[in-house]
């Protein structure tokens, strides 16, 4: 057998023991296993190279220890693991991906042969006005894409979702991505903006939050004229529509109402829509049922809290890109047991301890840390309270029973313990708001968010309301 031949041979069978132990998910064998390709067994270690542009950090934080142990199994002998860059990068195996960006650049080569040969009828030196994006403010962050973006258990349908979207738009329409704050919604949104640009640099993508979106409409409005019918062309033209945080179209009944038919536009012609908000598109609460039918047509993907060993390998990937090597495992371990909700948060204290590390030229202690992320810890819940805990205390504090907040009554009194119950809840426990909703009589998340809201917005009106909610947490001990 040549030797090309044995390493590949070699290689399928390591790839198939590892799919055998089900450590780790199709998508995971395909999208970053499934990419490498064995390049020498030198008894004592496997060189395994990767095509160029490939999130390498990423595979070699959570799929190397699998190489490893599945290579041992099958060689009957320890191997170490060696990556390295594709030798020929005209031969890497990403086909679908060439061929879709090689599909892209002959529409945009016919466009503009097209286009030229209607410029020359006319006026021969007028080409640069035909580009379409030239001033075009596309609102994307470029260092906003997939290859930074870390991939866990929490976020890999979602990453999937995002990637098949960018390279086949319309293929989800629309594209609904949901999940509460800090867990990486706007990083997979402006990451399917910028590899559609990427592939298309012609491609009208448009980026804004719901907030500029209806401060926009607003303001076209105000000024009459042609301002309305050029906020109109400036959304309804748009290959790409990305709008985050819908939920924020809440109580706008106008705005919705523009952004209904700005929707009913781009789909009807086939243009992708891609939307984010903190809860799933059915739960979006206050928003017009018409907006909401649509939102639900096409794909809804979530975003979840990660687990330790996504925050451990998002720490670890963000440690190598910020060079920060001040910081030990040991510090990065507390990290990830202590920020557990929020992955912004989490990258938030990383660059608090890399840039006190570089200011005190020295490695800080877990002590250190501690000192230096305050702050990041009060916005965790700091006791694992349990629920009946909470309900208990908010029952014991309005004179009511537990089974009154569990139950199905809505009049005004009971209503308003069970959001204090709740809001608590959200804030003092680990627990999802699946799990809160089930604790108080089987309620859906989306209710859970509402009394957050409502609480939290009281709470800043109603002096009587923060007494109590104060004594609540002082019997529970938060």
């Amino acid at each position: 057998m040549k030797s090309e031949e044995k390493e590949k041979a070699l290689w399928m069978d390591i790839v198939s023991d590892i799919r055998r132990r089900g450590d780790v998910g199709e998508y995971g064998l395909e999208n970053y296993i499934g990419k490498l390709s064995l390049k020498e067994d030198t008894g004592t270690r496997l060189i395994l190279e990767y095509p160029s542009d490939f999130p390498i950090m990423w595979l070699e934080l959570n799929y190397k220890e699998n190489i490893a142990c599945s290579a041992a199994c099958v060689l009957k002998a320890a191997r170490e693991v060696d990556f390295v860059p594709c030798s020929n990068p005209q031969t890497e195996q990403i086909p679908e991906e060439r061929d879709l960006e090689l599909e892209f650049r002959h529409l945009i080569q016919a466009n503009s042969e097209q286009a030229d040969t209607h410029v020359q009828d006319k006026t021969p030196h007028k080409r640069k006005t035909l580009r379409k994006v030239d001033s075009f403010n596309s609102g994307l962050n470029e260092e906003y894409d997939f290859d930074s973006f870390v991939v866990g258990d929490n976020s890999e349908f979602a990453y999937a979702a995002a990637q098949a979207t960018a390279k086949q738009p319309g293929k989800y329409n629309p594209l609904f991505i949901h999940g509460e704050s800090g867990l990486g919604k706007t990083h997979l949104l402006q990451a399917i903006g910028n590899a559609m640009r990427k592939l298309n640099e012609d491609a009208r993508v448009l980026y804004v939050t719901s907030e500029t979106f209806t401060n926009s409409y607003i303001d076209a409005i105000a000024q009459k004229g042609d301002s309305l019918k050029n906020f109109r062309r400036k959304y309804r033209k748009a290959d790409v529509l990305l709008i985050d945080d819908i939920q924020f179209l809440a109580h706008k009944g106008k705005t919705q109402e523009e952004f209904f038919h700005t929707f009913n536009t781009l789909f009807e012609s086939g243009k992708q829509i891609v939307l984010t908000a903190d809860c799933p598109a059915s739960d979006v609460i206050d928003i017009d049922e018409r907006l909401k039918s649509r939102f639900v047509q096409g794909l809804s993907v979530a975003l979840r809290a990660p687990s330790y060993e996504t925050r451990m390998a998002i720490l670890r990937a963000k440690r190598w890109r910020k060079r920060s090597e001040l910081l030990s495992d040991e510090v990065l371990d507390f990290l990830a047991k202590s920020i557990t909700r929020s992955v912004r948060r989490l990258e938030g204290a990383l660059t608090r301890l890399s840039t006190f590390a570089s200011f005190s030229h020295r490695r800080p202690t877990v002590q250190e840390a501690r000192a230096q992320l305050r702050e990041f810890m009060y916005e965790e819940p700091r006791t694992r309270l349990a629920i009946k805990d909470i309900q208990q205390c908010v029952a014991d504090e309005f004179r009511l029973r537990v089974a009154d907040l569990r139950g199905r009554s809505r009049t005004a009194h009971i209503a308003q313990s069970r959001q204090i119950a709740m809001f608590l809840a959200r804030h003092h426990t680990a627990c999802s708001l699946q799990d809160i909703g089930a604790s108080f009589g089987g309620r859906d998340h989306g209710t859970v968010i509402h009394a957050t809201r409502t609480i939290e917005r009281r709470l800043t009106e109603q002096p009587d309301l923060r007494a109590a909610v104060n004594r609540i947490m002082t019997a529970l001990g938060v």
